[in-house]
């Protein structure tokens, strides 16, 4: 037996290992996860189409195909149009006879028609083609990128740089989809159109063509330049708001915890910091949009007077033969360059798509250094369980100088159960790690019947291997779905259902869990929500103890296995352990002693060493640390073995819904009444332009930037039917003859070039203001939903659809639609509809025949089925939208989960059912029907109805009218999506209780000091969704002022119900309950919840330092002051946390890292109590809240509880307490001293008194009591 002396605390270790406070950083040179990788590039967008199959390719190929000819048809509707200028000049100057002339105009319409009909079949096949590709490619793209993250090892998900996976899935790979879909196809259509326009146009005039080409390489300059900045800011953005992503994660998790301390403010505040950050970046794109779009246009413009400047010449000096000769090149030419201002938009959404493929690669690329999916290794036929660490030294590799286990050897003999206990952090858990090979030693080895741990297949030591941890994950599903899981990787997971049920029945059995899941609703079918949240703390505890004993494994680790269940239902499991325990090596970390009594050999740790180790009696001889644990722990009960059996508490009965005792999950029981049914919702959408005037009316600041937006609108779009008549005036001066056509030419050549200018400064305030208010509504329509969300009351959260990962995934999503639409396609957007408004106008008031004809008969049907596209664009995003949530929450869970989900080998069956959510999103789409009437518009000139210049400004106008008609529906998808995302916003914001919107309660500061008394006058509560199951049954409980009251009880009788009804996260069924006289019903919610203090059984830490997680507990308020750090301190003094803090190098601002897992579950677990402390409630609710310290922890964090509870140390009046106290406990010990214990049972109270009395009555409390009992 080796015994050593115990260093200062100071070097106190996690319970995984961690040095605290330590972050953990992978130390290969793969890590490529932070912003200080190189951007995203072109090499990463096309890596996209690697993940096509191979009937992908071909569908590929055939898109390809249409976009090209697609794009190609354009310029040839331009020689058609050429030749159709020179008939009507041939015709106006006397060379064509009416009739010639309109023989001639049939055969043109004809080729018209033909090359509409198929330039309408040729988009239609290549949207169809390239909508379902992408989503086949985004499919395949995110499962691999699950695929890769999930086989990572466990230190990666520790690491900040990581990133949120919820955004990961959602927003980087929706945008990979938008730049491989349409955006794409649009693109390679404008690049076919351009490259065909100057074949044209070379056909035609190769001269006038080398003139004027000298637009384009300045358009194409400016873009590359253009796009290369903003793909670079982009990346910057992204890698921000996965930062943001992950703190909202963390959030959406713990939602009971921001609420117990309406922590609403300050949370919001940590996620507004983080979104301001990414608004400075979106702030520097202004001038880049400025540039981008105003030199495009003023290039176009500008291009038409160079081409009738030159081309008139040209015409009056016999070099061009036909006026239609340079009406083609002017066209195709300009045509070129407006295919060149077409890609400018796209390239925006592709360079998106490659800085967010970018940072999936990033993960993707990552080797991990302990692939979960690997099939290297060998597998042995049979496991003995024979383990050994040798000479173990484990340090993190951010801190190498940090030892965690010093030199450490422990010989774990199969078939026998190994105990080890010691302080919290003292490194317990660091040895289930590397037994689990979550980590590897520095040096020294881990060896398993004889062999280095290392050289074993991953999947087959897990699989022989299995975990029961302290704080159970369960995944959402039904009961069976969970236990089956431990049958993952075996080749028992082959068996049939009927198998399967036998098996989990058994294992549910063994586990003593058998009884309550036949009382729920429909037994094992039942489902159990988010995190397994349904389920108390103790039911979930034996589902994960029948999880892991299903696949009968050959070594079984208990950490903490037990500490969530009462005494009783322990004293049983800890049977069934004993019995499961046969034949196989058991170790069994433990803070309650009395579970490990009959273990063959108790380890005592300190500071990653061994210091005891023996059987229970030999330890207690040898009167060293475990004899004094052991004394500590005892209730100094000596029972009478001969005082009859103990009676068969059924620890479930009614109780078996109950309120879930963890923090960072919600009970998904909703109040069907309260809660939001965002589906039910939807048929109170609003339209496009309502949402749109209710944003604007919310954005004051930005009415300035809305007016310079609209006055730009203006002038861009009014451009167009100036345009028109400019070009009829020029077409007109082709039938004058020598210096009078040039110098009309000349004039409106220049007329152009001032339209040219007009838009230079029109498209650069415009790309200006348009990008400032894109910024700020993104920023503020992120903050309003994390706002809002987290304010929502706890029914919202129990709804199926509202997973975290579900919910970060809308964050991440709906504000990008909103910013999608609301960038610079609103501003192209709106001078579409001005130029749609306008050209019909001036048709219609320059030839009304011609012009109604054309509005009326050629606009219609393109306005029909514009719209019948976006409607069917509608539903396709909502039925996608709300698929692709759910896979993300899958995908989501599984990462949050990750430690379950490796120790159980669940890593290939989360990818099937992640594969299986996205297989059936299949995507369609309607394709606009554009054709023109120009047939009937010539016959009116050649009956002399219309002179030339009407007929060419009316032509001219519609044409451009039903471009801009065109244009407007190729933005259908941005209109969609943003329809969509403001009215989640403005349903989840109406749906928020008047309450919950106060940041600071009304006079929640001024609130009275002394205790509270607490009157519950016979309380029914039952769920709505499951109203026949009644979790309290008239419970009547009085709680004096000053008090300290326990609950005790079975796992699931209804304890912590109690608590969630005194923090009013639910309102009781029927009953009252009366604090300090008044029905708290009619207090606010704030005020109410002011005056109240939580410590949860699992605690909830937050991105941050200690210092802001503590001050979070802080009562705010306009009068409020400054938390000062003397009042942390001394809260962290009581909470016997001071110490371990005075030790860290950074003290308070130690970071606590994602979910505060840089600390041990008891160093958690004492910041926690801090936080309350500092608090100064008047009602102090504790859930378990001792359950994750050691014995010598938890005396004094007790003793420090037990003097909170007595408000000690708080100024005058010591003599009366300061504070009530209701605790919920299952460990006796800590409730020993309460003035009132009540024994809860089925919903009911069975018992109450004080300790002495209960015993005196030798009910059942005294047999609870005697469970417990180290010396029985």
């Amino acid at each position: 037996m080796a015994v050593a002396e115990e260093s200062p605390s100071s070097t106190s270790i996690t319970d995984d290992g961690r040095k605290p406070g330590e972050v953990v950083v992978p130390i290969s040179e793969t890590d490529c996860v932070s912003s200080k990788c190189k951007d995203g590039s072109l090499k990463s967008y096309f890596r996209i189409f690697r993940y096509t199959d191979r009937i992908g390719w071909w569908t590929h190929a055939a898109a390809l195909i249409c976009m090209i000819a697609s794009g190609v048809l354009l310029p040839l509707m331009d020689l058609v149009f050429g030749k159709f200028v020179t008939v009507f000049n041939n015709f106006i100057t006397g060379k064509a006879t009416p009739a010639e002339f309109r023989s001639s105009l049939n055969d043109y319409t004809l080729y018209f028609v033909y090359l509409f009909i198929a330039k309408l079949a040729l988009v239609y096949i290549w949207t169809t083609l390239a909508s379902t590709n992408a989503i086949r490619i985004t499919r395949s793209l995110r499962i691999d990128f699950l695929k890769q993250t999930i086989r990572q090892e466990i230190a990666f998900f520790d690491l900040p740089e990581a990133g949120s996976i919820s955004s990961h899935v959602t927003t980087n790979a929706n945008l990979v989809n938008q730049g491989i879909s349409e955006k794409l196809g649009l693109a390679i259509q404008a690049i076919a159109t351009f490259f065909a326009a100057f074949v044209v146009a070379f056909a035609v005039q190769w001269k006038l063509t080398l003139i004027t080409i000298c637009i384009v390489p300045v358009i194409v300059i400016v873009t590359v330049i253009c796009m290369g900045v903003d793909a670079k800011q982009e990346n910057e953005i992204m890698t921000i708001n996965s930062r943001a992503s992950k703190l909202a994660e963390e959030v959406f998790a713990s939602v009971k915890t921001a609420h117990a301390f309406w922590a609403f403010p300050k949370l919001s505040g940590k996620y507004a910091a983080i979104l301001d950050e990414a608004k400075a970046v979106g702030a520097r794109k202004s001038p880049n949009y400025a540039v981008l779009f105003s030199v495009e246009f003023f290039c176009v413009y500008a291009g038409y007077g160079l081409a009738f400047w030159q081309g008139t010449r040209m015409y009056k000096e016999g070099e061009v033969s036909e006026p239609g000769q340079i009406v083609t090149v002017i066209f195709a030419v300009l045509l070129a360059a407006q295919a060149l201002t077409q890609i400018a938009p796209q390239s925006v959404v592709i360079s998106k798509a490659a800085a967010a493929a970018h940072q999936l690669f990033q993960v993707i690329d990552r080797e991990s250094q302990i692939d979960s999916l690997s099939e290297e290794g060998i597998k042995p036929a049979e496991c003995r369980g024979d383990i050994e660490l040798q000479d173990v030294v484990f340090a993190y590799p951010s801190r190498p100088n940090t030892r965690v286990l010093q030199n450490f050897s422990l010989t774990i003999p199969a078939n026998k159960t190994t105990a080890v206990i010691g302080k919290s952090g003292s490194g317990k858990s660091t040895i289930v790690g590397l037994v689990e090979r979550w980590f590897s030693p520095l040096s020294g080895t881990v060896t398993l019947d004889g062999r280095n741990i290392e050289e074993y297949n991953l999947q087959w030591l897990r699989t022989n291997v299995r975990l029961v941890q302290q704080e159970p994950v369960m995944l959402e599903g039904t009961v069976f779905q969970n236990v089956v899981n431990g049958l993952a990787g075996t080749p028992m997971a082959d068996l049939s259902d009927e198998e399967k049920q036998r098996l989990v029945e058994d294992a549910c059995r063994a586990a003593y869990a058998h009884e309550f899941i036949e009382k729920l609703p429909e037994g094992y079918q039942t489902q159990i929500g988010q995190r397994g949240s349904m389920l108390s703390g103790g039911q979930k505890q034996r589902l994960a103890i029948a999880r892991s004993v299903i696949a009968n494994p050959r070594i079984l680790l208990l950490d903490e296995a037990t500490s969530a269940l009462d005494p009783n239902a322990e004293q049983i499991v800890q049977k069934a352990l004993n019995n499961v325990a046969v034949g196989r090596t058991m170790i069994v970390i433990a803070h309650r002693l009395s579970t490990i009594r009959n273990a063959d050999n108790i380890v005592v740790m300190s500071n990653g060493r061994l210091i005891e180790q023996g059987t229970h009696d030999q330890l207690v001889a040898f009167g060293g640390t475990y004899s004094h644990l052991v004394r500590v722990q005892d209730l100094g009960q000596e029972p009478d073995d001969d005082d009859g059996p103990q009676k068969d508490m059924k620890p479930e009965g009614g109780g078996a819904v109950i309120a879930n005792t963890t923090s960072n999950v919600v009970e998904v029981v909703p109040d069907m009444n309260a809660s939001l049914d965002l589906a039910a919702a939807k048929k109170d959408d609003i339209n496009l332009l309502s949402c749109l005037f209710i944003i604007m009316r919310e954005q004051k600041v930005l009415w300035p930037a809305f007016c310079w937006v609209s006055i730009c609108c203006l002038a861009a779009g009014a451009t167009y039917p100036a345009l028109a008549i400019i070009f009829s005036r020029i077409m007109d001066a082709f039938a004058l003859e020598g210096d009078e056509m040039v110098e009309r030419g000349n004039f409106f050549s220049l007329m152009f070039f001032i339209v040219a200018l007009g838009n230079l400064v029109a498209y650069a305030v415009l790309g200006w203001f348009c990008n400032v208010t894109a910024q700020q509504m993104v920023r503020f329509y992120r903050y309003t939903i994390l706002d809002c969300v987290v304010r929502q009351d706890m029914t919202f959260f129990d709804k199926p659809g509202n997973s975290p990962g579900a919910l970060v995934s809308h964050l991440s999503k709906e504000p990008e639609s909103l910013h999608e639409l609301l960038s610079m396609n609103m501003g192209v957007i709106a001078i579409v509809v001005v130029n749609l408004l306008s050209s019909c106008i001036l048709a219609i008031v320059v030839g009304w025949k011609l012009g109604l004809v054309l509005v009326f008969g050629a606009l219609p049907p393109l306005v029909f089925s514009g719209y019948l596209r976006i409607r069917l664009e509608i539903k396709l995003d909502d039925d996608t939208s709300d698929r692709f949530a759910d896979s993300t929450g899958i995908a989501s869970e599984a990462i949050m989960a990750i430690r379950t989900i490796s120790s159980l080998a669940m890593e290939r069956q989360i990818l099937d059912r992640y594969e299986s959510s996205l297989r059936c999103i299949a995507a369609t789409s309607v394709k606009s029907l554009t054709w023109t009437m120009v047939w009937y518009g010539g016959r009116l000139v050649s009956y002399g109805e219309y002179t030339v210049t009407q007929f060419y400004t009316v032509f001219i106008a519609i044409i451009f009218s039903g471009e801009a008609a065109a244009t407007f529906f190729t933005y259908t998808t941005s209109i969609t999506k943003a329809q969509h995302a403001a009215n989640f916003i403005f349903r989840l914001r109406d749906s928020v209780r008047p309450e919950n919107k106060d940041d600071h309660p009304p006079d929640a500061e001024k609130r009275s000091n002394g205790a509270v008394s607490i009157d519950c006058r016979a309380l029914e509560f039952s769920y709505p969704l499951r109203p026949s199951a009644r979790v309290l049954k008239g419970v009547s409980v009085n709680i004096p002022p000053g008090q300290f009251v326990a609950f005790v009880g079975a796992s699931g009788c209804g304890k912590t119900t109690m608590l969630s009804l005194f923090e009013r996260f639910y309102d009781p069924t029927s009953g009252t309950i009366f604090f300090d006289g008044v029905d708290y019903s009619q207090i606010h919610l704030g005020r109410y919840r002011s005056n109240i203090a939580l410590v949860q059984q699992e605690p909830v830490l937050y991105q941050g330092s200690i210092r802001e997680n503590i001050a979070m507990g802080i009562i705010d308020g306009p009068e409020a002051t400054a938390v000062s750090d003397e009042q942390i301190l001394e809260a962290c003094r009581q909470a016997n946390i001071d110490s371990f803090i005075a030790s860290l190098p950074e003290g308070l601002a130690t970071p606590c890292g994602s979910q505060g897992l840089q600390f041990s579950g008891g160093q958690r677990q004492r910041i926690a109590i801090a936080r309350a402390l500092v608090r100064k409630p008047r009602l102090l609710l504790l859930d378990e809240a001792t359950s994750a310290l050691d014995t010598e922890s938890e005396r004094v964090v007790q003793a420090a509880l037990d003097a909170a509870a007595k408000g000690e140390g708080e100024g005058e009046g010591e003599g009366e307490r300061k504070r009530t106290t209701v605790a919920v406990a299952h460990r006796l010990s800590t409730i020993k001293a309460a003035d009132r214990i009540f024994v809860f049972s089925y919903g009911r109270i069975a018992e109450a008194g004080t300790h002495e009395e209960l015993l005196e009555r030798r009910g059942m409390y005294y047999e609870m009591c005697l469970g417990q009992s180290l010396d029985g």
